[in-house]
Parts: structure tokens; C-alpha cells; sequence
């Protein structure tokens, strides 16, 4: 038994040692998850995205339906209902409140199309950056700016009525003549159309920008603590 009395056995006082050492997380670590989490796109606003661009892509379905109705009967004399022969459209038809509306719709498609792009592959790294975030208040700004101006001047330029017509106030207020193309009981909808649609694609914007400024807000204090904890262990 002698040589047992150089055998050291462990002391019941010392505690083991857990099988896993938990290390905490580097600096460097931490900031790679910041900017992770930063990328990661908010579910409910990429819906609000997709919808937003479904609005404006049919505005301009709509507009281009109805400008190309005008450029093609604009001077076609037809039978009318009362008997009389006639054009369908007044001598001139104001045509910029259907522009104004149309560069919003097309806007918003652009800055639609570039946001979705930035979920995708390689260019979703963008998303990073702090460039990111700039870019996008800037054109939801934009955004949101150009659908007011729309939709208030359409609305303006049909309350003219006969100071000045238009595709809308012209369509409303004539739907029992002809054109020949389309009745203008139903250009008068799609006008309706337009401008309820221009209306919920400002909303839609708006929605989005609230729901990216508060998924910033929460980034920043994670990351605000994130910072306090490294100053701690440093």
C-alpha cells in the first residue's frame, strides 16, 4: 500500500470545473452582431413595401389606360346619345395634374424597387451600413413629399371644372357622352381610383418610415448596452 500514499485525490472542497467555460463575446464580435441585426429587414414593413408598390405600379396602369383613351379619340366625332354628333373631349384637356400624378407613381416605384433590391444578395450588405439608414429617410422623405403634392394638385385641378378640365373633372361631369374607347362613367372610377390610391401610398410610406425609425430606436439602445458591457470588461 505504500505506493498509493503518493496518489493525490481530488478535494470534495473544490468545485469541478464545468465542462464548458462560457467566454464572453469580443468587441469585434459584438459590433459584427450590431451591424447583423441591422440588416436583418422587418417582415411587416416589407409587406407595407410590397403593397406600397402594388399602389403605385396600378396609378400608373390606370394613368396610361386613360391618357392613351384621350390621345386616341381626342378628335373623333361620334354619334352622341342625344342624337347630336360630336366630339367626346372639350377643345383642351389640362393634362399636368395626370403627369404630376404619374412622376409620384413612378417615384415611388423606383424607391419601391430599390429598397426590395437590398434584401437580395450581395447588395444586402447595404443594408450595414450606416448610408443604409440616411437613404432611407431621405427618400421616404421624398416619397412622401411627392404623393401630397399629387394628390393635392389632382384634387385641386378637378375642383376647376370648366376654368380648366381635366381627366377627372371632364369624366365625372360628362359621363353620358361618347368617345368611342371607354365609357367615362368608368374613367371617372379609375380617376377616383388614383387619387384614394395616391393617398394610401403616402400613408404606406409614412407606416414604413415609423416602423424603420422604431426598429433604429431599438438597435440603438441594444447597442448602447452592448457598448457599456465592453467598457466594463475592458
Amino acid at each position: 500500500m505504500e505506493p498509493l500514499r503518493h496518489l493525490v485525490l481530488p478535494s470534495q472542497n473544490t468545485a469541478a470545473a464545468p465542462p464548458y467555460a462560457f467566454t464572453e463575446p469580443t468587441h469585434e464580435q459584438t459590433r459584427r452582431a450590431q451591424r447583423e441585426a441591422r440588416a436583418v429587414p422587418n417582415s411587416f414593413r416589407v409587406l407595407v413595401r410590397i403593397i406600397a408598390l402594388a399602389a403605385a405600379a396600378s396609378i400608373i396602369g390606370v394613368l396610361a389606360h386613360a391618357t392613351v383613351v384621350w390621345i386616341n379619340t381626342r378628335s373623333v366625332i361620334l354619334q352622341q346619345p342625344d342624337g347630336s354628333f360630336q366630339r367626346g373631349w372639350p377643345d383642351h384637356i389640362d393634362l399636368w395634374p395626370t403627369w404630376v400624378m404619374l412622376a409620384a407613381a413612378v417615384i415611388a416605384v423606383v424607391v419601391q424597387l430599390l429598397s426590395m433590391l437590398t434584401f437580395c444578395g450581395g447588395i444586402r450588405r447595404l443594408r450595414e451600413t450606416r448610408l443604409h439608414t440616411g437613404a432611407v429617410f431621405f427618400t421616404s422623405l421624398i416619397g412622401i413629399a411627392a404623393w401630397v403634392a399629387a394628390a393635392v394638385y389632382f384634387r385641386l385641378q378637378d375642383n376647376k371644372g370648366k376654368k380648366g378640365w381635366g381627366l377627372w373633372s371632364w369624366s365625372c361631369t360628362h359621363q353620358y357622352l361618347n368617345n368611342g374607347k371607354m365609357s367615362f362613367e368608368f374613367m371617372c372610377s379609375e380617376m377616383k381610383y388614383t387619387f384614394i390610391a395616391s393617398i394610401v401610398g403616402a400613408a404606406l410610406e409614412l407606416i414604413s418610415l415609423v416602423i424603420f425609425g422604431v426598429t433604429l430606436i431599438r438597435l440603438r439602445k441594444r447597442e448602447s448596452g452592448y457598448s457599456k458591457l465592453y467598457m466594463a470588461q475592458t
